[in-house]
């Protein structure tokens, strides 16, 4: 069976847009007798750090020798990296064995393409026996696809305003949607630090007469030292000691990240064997035990070319700052930058206006993305005067690289399609 038809139409359900509910994954799910429920589950939400964090889970426990499935979304460069087992991807057979009767049943009750894909994974991860699964939530919580799970232990990591027009427009109604993931029986790591947020977390756990552990009552994590391949040491100080440990994704906000991976690790530990030893070749080895690809990513060392899928302000003021902090406070960039319409393109382009030499614009091929001559108009009300607009992210991505350094950011769309060009011979 042909892979890249299935793709296709599984990608034109997309027009269906994002349809909030749990029925049909429901559906989708006893159709196959609910393989989510064949294996334990720690179940990860939030605006922001959700991906980094999933990928940390995964490499700590396949460093403990566990077979660890990992799903996530968006892709950077092929679907299959959505769906993995150990950094394995999904091969194109199993993908396409699986998603022909998916498709179809999705079909006759109005499914999704995120709810076939998170169906798909649930059934090979089934499949293969996995010790474990990591379970990376797509969009808010409550009412996201995989909530159908009833996970060992949730986690949520930082709040930001985003999706608002799904989420709610203020940090507290996003927040409820997150808590959506807090179950009964099942403890919930919180990463987020806004104290005002807490009573949000703590009456839903009360409701379901579960707990949460906020990851940063119990541990500091400083980040010691940044390093231009972006790297990074940190201190872990908890109650009684301090550790030392290294880790191949960088910044302040990965610091918050592996605050919440260790305060979970006492609950995975209730199950699992997991050694200190474990814990730091997990921690150091992220990107390559899971394939983990696009967060704050050096492509090329000299000129430097940066790839980073930071799509919202948080996210785009947490790369200026890892670049400063890397070693590159010097350096102005040749930005390619590309947004979908529903982001707030403007907080953006102020947070990376300081860092940039030249701004390369364009708009993904995908219909959410902002015109680019509104991004255009967007990035001139700013400040910025030195623009250039190119017809496609693959030519922005060619012209910027051949300026000097370069820094690819706004979206995993813009990701995808700089990588095309940036990985031909």
């Amino acid at each position: 069976m042909e892979l890249q038809p299935l793709l296709d139409e599984l990608f034109a359900m997309t027009v269906i847009g994002i349809k909030p509910g749990l029925d049909r994954i429901e559906k989708l799910c006893d159709g196959l007798d609910n393989p989510q429920n064949r294996y334990p589950i720690v179940h990860v939400a939030g605006t922001n750090g959700k991906g980094s964090t999933s990928a940390m889970f995964a490499s700590v426990l396949q460093a403990a020798d566990y077979k660890v499935g990992l799903y996530t979304s968006p892709h950077v460069r092929v679907f299959n990296e959505r769906i993995s087992i150990n950094g394995k991807q999904i091969s194109d057979a199993d993908l396409a064995r699986l998603a022909r009767p998916l498709i179809d049943a999705a079909k006759a009750i109005g499914g999704t393409f995120f709810e076939v894909t998170t169906a798909l994974a649930f059934q090979w991860f089934a499949e293969e026996r996995v010790d474990i699964a990591i379970i990376e939530t797509g969009l808010g919580g409550r009412l996201d696809a995989t909530n159908v799970v009833q996970p060992m232990v949730s986690v949520i990591t930082s709040i930001d305003i985003d999706h608002t027009e799904y989420l709610g427009t203020t940090l507290e109604s996003i927040a409820k949607e997150k808590a959506g993931i807090i179950k009964g029986a099942a403890p919930c790591i919180i990463g987020e630090t806004l104290a005002e947020l807490r009573p949000v977390f703590d009456d839903v756990a009360q409701r379901l007469h579960t707990y949460n552990v906020y990851a940063h009552d119990d541990l500091h994590v400083e980040v010691d030292k940044c390093h231009p391949d972006f790297t990074m040491t940190v201190s872990v100080i908890d109650q009684t000691f301090r550790s030392y440990y290294t880790t191949d994704l960088c910044g302040a906000h990965q610091a918050g990240n592996i605050a919440t991976v260790l305060a979970t690790i006492p609950i995975l530990q209730e199950v699992y064997f997991i050694d200190e030893g474990n814990i730091r070749a997990g921690l150091r080895n992220v990107r390559q035990s899971t394939g983990f690809l696009g967060r704050i990513e050096l492509l090329r060392a000299e000129p430097p070319v940066v790839l980073d899928v930071a799509h919202n302000p948080a996210g785009i003021e947490a790369l200026a700052n890892t670049l400063r902090a890397c070693g590159y406070a010097d350096n102005t960039w040749n930005v390619v930058f590309g947004v979908m319409a529903d982001k707030d393109a403007s907080a953006m382009l102020r947070a990376l206006k300081p860092i940039t030499h030249k701004l390369h614009i364009s708009a993904p091929v995908v219909e959410r993305a902002l015109p680019t001559v509104t991004l255009d108009s967007i990035a001139e009300h700013i400040g910025f005067d030195n623009i250039v607009a190119y017809s496609t992210i693959g030519e922005a991505t060619l012209a910027a690289m051949a300026q000097g350094p370069t820094l690819i950011c706004g979206s995993f769309h813009v990701a995808e399609e700089a990588l095309r060009v940036f990985n031909s011979p």
